[in-house]
């Protein structure tokens, strides 16, 4: 997180995101912790692929933090490391799919 709070991070967001980037790279995914999001990767991707996965709270949750995709959507709720990190998963093994079937 940045030195000073500035309204656009949550104080408990970035334990969530270090536990989430644990989660995926012991499944085998390459991880990239920044101070607001980490970056996911399938390793041996030639494509590049990455998705960019935030927390933050949800609204519609009772400000619960969830974590998000990087246009938005909603992934799971952020104690909820393990389902979070199969969700990811699965959306990325699900494009090596779409991307093997179109070749």
């Amino acid at each position: 997180m940045s030195e000073r709070f500035d309204g656009t991070e949550h104080l408990h967001a970035y334990p969530l995101l270090y536990a989430l980037a644990n989660a995926l790279a012991a499944r085998g995914f390459t991880t990239s912790l920044g101070a607001r999001a980490v970056t996911v990767t399938r390793k041996g991707d030639a494509s590049l692929r990455t998705q960019t996965i935030t927390c933050k709270p949800r609204p519609i949750d009772g400000d619960r933090l969830w974590f998000f995709a990087a246009l938005g959507e909603p992934i799971a709720q952020a104690d909820q490391i393990i389902d979070a990190a199969v969700i990811i998963a699965a959306d990325l093994a699900s494009r090596d799919v779409a991307m093997g079937d179109e070749q």
